[in-house]
């Protein structure tokens, strides 16, 4: 097998001319030679013959001469023959090629020399002078003529090839010098050239017929070199024309593809040329079955909100020669029947000659921002859990309706506050209190107006506005109200409640139109009618503010007094659950305090931290909570740990506890007296009381994470400030804002918060806690997220874990 490097040109052009005019001259000469061979052989046999009757006939003349001679000196005998014979063979046989001679006399047959059987033999009769005796016959024997004629073949062979071979030898130097080697270099010239040398040029300098044809072929290698010349250069214009051209398109096509709006292009006519892939996505016609269609066949533009047609914007753009814009409740009909809102520009196209040769029209997809923008408008205005209105809505409404009223109007407000809605919530959960909610949001869109506005102010509160309606007329809506609420069952798995609504009532006229001012009176009427024994309705009287203040105090501040004096405070903890499997053995509880009264129900912290807030009981009950949490892990009966878990048990601190000097010196001795290491314990307070106490939060935090313990920030979110503060607050946890988890599987905006939360905590490498976790789909959905805890009723219900029997009564 050819190596690689030794394979051959598969273009090479062949140059074996020379050798072929060479071997035709070679094989003529050889066949010239032969022929002269031949006849030359055809005539030998007959000279051959010829010369062997003229030496038979010299040997016999030689003979008879001696034979005379010897006859004259003695008479014949046949040893005197033999002597003659014998002296004839001797003399001539040196130069007459013959083998042997006979003679034939009287007497016998005498022989010189040796004859071979295939020889012949010439006989002839001598003449000699011997009377009365019989005539002498001598036989003269040559070599066989055919073996002479084989040797002479072999001569003429020989000489033929010697001079043939030198003829050639000859021959081919001539041809090489001559044609040969000239013929060759405009063969490898040519093939140079073919190979792309396009510089090689044939040689001139001969005077021959070679030298002539080598300047024809210079000139003509010199014009094709002129003309490749200018075809590359014609060619590389073309080719760069040609890119740049399909450049520009391909830029236009990716363009027009990769744009994220419908791009549609029409002629003159408003007939369509062009539709893009969004366009085709959109419409539901493809490019090439809606071109050369009037626009309007494959666009059809409707009002969202009345769906009557709308004239294309291309025909206007096409009458005025300039830009339309429609982006105010246009749409798409689709063909599916739904309909799309976009924002439509139609402007018209020239060419690079400025000629009018169309226009393109833009279809943006608003449909979603649009949603969002109803979404958020909505959203702003309403209540998610509930629909109703929210309070900002309502307000407005309110101020709507006094600016309105006349002086012979009136109307009323009713201010609702659900009974025992806590109970549901501690005992069932957040989930089973937003159902609650819902149900009762249709019981009371039952007992209204449709004419009338109903709200949710916050939390179990709900608000009615009673537009045209008197003072008598606003007391039988509410005791309606009253009355059907109280007979509602709220069912949640095996359990069952009923509920009441405490009712505040003011009448709106034309001498009480201060909006802020209505809602305070209203809030007051519901407390004095919660107040008063609940489930009931009270219209508000001027009297009713002292009344509720003075009725506030006494009880609110003797329950307290009396819960830290006869220890009616217990502790419970709720769990909070690591959503990661690295810190799945480590154990987190929040403590939480309740008040267990004289009868033995539990009040829930809403009920009696306003009020101790409000009346400086806060820090006495903060170390009340430290201090029995430090006894219950002293004990060592509670927060057990696995082998090779950790610890965590979160406090409570109210903003009064963080402006307390005495409470730092508080905490850091129970833990010595207890025994406690200060590393178990994180502390938490809320968003709202850090910001507003910032300088002595910041001291509080730094002083006590020197001493190990760690700090959580409580209800993250809530706030308008809470990424600015933070950077300011050493935390190791951030607790998510409840309202915020709890419905971010529904509501994206919900999902949005809670995840800029938790990327901003981690960012800050603060671990992050989600509160009011209610069901599975929540806690995946938070673990998703990369949320560290997950604190809620689908993860542990509060359980009591701390109590000390009270004092006797």
């Amino acid at each position: 097998m050819t190596s690689p490097e030794h394979t051959p040109d598969q273009n090479a052009i062949p140059s074996d001319l020379p050798l072929k005019i060479t071997g035709i001259v070679f094989w003529g000469m050889v066949l010239v030679g032969l022929l002269i061979a031949f006849l030359m052989l055809a005539s030998k046999e007959r000279e051959i013959a010829a010369q062997n009757s003229h030496y038979a006939a010299l040997v016999g003349s030689v003979l008879a001469a001696h034979i005379n001679e010897a006859h004259k000196q003695y008479p014949l005998t046949p040893p005197n023959y033999q002597q003659s014979l014998q002296q004839t063979f001797t003399m001539l046989h040196p130069s007459v090629h013959f083998s042997a001679i006979t003679l034939t006399q009287p007497d016998g047959v005498l022989r010189v020399g040796e004859a071979h059987p295939t020889e012949a033999g010439i006989s002839l009769l001598l003449s000699v002078h011997t009377s009365g005796a019989a005539p002498l016959r001598l036989t003269v024997y040559f070599p066989s003529v055919k073996n002479t004629e084989v040797m002479y073949r072999k001569q003429i062979l020989i000489s033929v090839g010697l001079v043939t071979m030198l003829f050639g030898l000859v021959l081919q130097r001539i041809l090489q010098r001559l044609l040969s080697q000239p013929f060759k270099s405009m063969v490898s010239r040519a093939q140079q050239f073919a190979q792309g040398d396009t510089g090689v040029r044939f040689d001139t300098s001969r005077s021959d017929e070679f030298g002539f044809l080598a300047k024809f072929i210079n000139q003509a290698l010199d014009s094709i070199v002129l003309q490749q010349t200018e075809l590359r250069a014609a060619l590389a214009r073309t080719q760069e024309s040609e890119e740049a051209l399909a450049h520009e398109k391909e830029r236009a096509e990716v363009t027009l593809q990769s744009i994220a709006d419908a791009v549609i292009t029409t002629n003159v006519a408003g007939e369509v040329q062009y539709l893009n892939p969004v366009a085709e996505r959109l419409t539901g016609w493809s490019n090439a079955d809606a071109q050369g269609l009037p626009v309007e066949s494959v666009i059809q533009l409707v009002d969202e909100v009345t769906q009557a047609s709308i004239p294309n914007p291309i025909h206007e753009c096409l009458k005025i020669d300039g830009v339309v814009t429609m982006s105010d409740h246009a749409a798409l009909a689709q063909h599916h029947g739904q309909l799309l809102s976009i924002d439509v520009t139609a402007a018209p196209m020239r060419n690079d000659r400025g000629e009018f040769i169309g226009a393109v029209m833009v279809c943006q997809d608003v449909n979603n921002a649009r949603k969002l923008a109803l979404q958020l408008t909505y959203q702003a205005s309403h209540d998610p859990l509930t629909g109703l209105y929210n309070r900002l809505k309502f307000e407005e409404n309110l101020l709507h309706m006094l600016a309105t009223t006349e002086a012979s109007d009136q109307h009323a407000l009713l201010y609702i506050d659900l009974d025992q809605f806590k109970i549901v919530n501690d005992t069932c959960g957040h989930m089973a209190g937003d159902e609650l909610l819902r149900q009762l949001t249709r019981e009371l869109k039952h007992n209204i107006r449709q004419s009338d506005t109903l709200a949710r102010l916050g939390g179990d509160e709900f608000g009615v506005l009673l537009r045209n309606c008197s003072l008598a007329r606003a007391q039988a809506v509410a005791d309606k109200i009253r009355q059907s609420v109280k007979e509602f069952r709220f069912a949640w798995h095996d359990k069952t409640f009923e509920i009441g609504a405490s009712i505040g009532l003011v009448s709106i006229t034309q001498d009480n139109l201060n909006a802020a001012n209505i809602m305070s009176t209203a809030d007051l009427a519901c407390y004095t009618a919660k107040d008063g024994g609940r489930n009931r309705v009270h219209v508000f009287q001027p009297a009713d503010i002292e009344l509720m203040q003075r009725q506030g105090e006494m009880s609110w501040t003797t329950t307290i007094t009396e819960a830290l004096e006869k220890n009616r405070f217990v502790l419970y903890a709720q769990p909070i659950i690591s959503l990661s499997e690295i810190e799945s053995a480590n154990l987190h509880w929040e403590v939480l305090v309740r008040i267990k009264d004289a009868t033995g129900q539990i009040i829930p912290p809403n009920a009696f931290i306003p009020a101790a807030e409000r009346y400086n009981k806060m820090s006495s009950i903060d170390r009340w909570v430290v201090l029995n949490v430090f006894k219950a892990i002293a004990s060592g009966q509670h927060f057990v740990v696995p082998a090779g878990g950790e610890r965590v048990v979160a406090i409570n601190l109210s903003g009064e506890s963080l402006g307390d000097d005495e409470m730092l010196d508080y905490i850091c001795t129970s833990a010595q007296q207890c025994g406690v290491s200060l590393h178990e314990i994180c502390f938490e307070i809320t968003e709202t009381v850090a910001i507003s106490n910032l300088s002595k939060a910041t001291h509080f935090i730094r002083e006590l994470k020197a001493r190990g313990c760690r700090f959580s920030l409580d209800d993250f979110g809530s706030g308008l400030s809470s990424f600015g503060y933070l950077k300011n607050l050493a935390v190791d946890y951030i607790k998510i804002d409840g309202s915020f988890v709890k419905d971010m599987e529904v509501d994206p905006i919900d999902c949005a918060m809670v995840t800029a939360i938790n990327q901003i905590g981690h960012v800050m490498q603060i671990k992050t806690i989600a509160e009011w976790v209610e069901d599975e789909a929540t806690f995946n959905a938070l673990k998703r997220l990369g949320v560290n805890y997950a604190q809620g009723y689908h993860t542990g219900k509060p359980a009591l874990f701390w109590e000390i029997t009270p004092a006797a009564d």
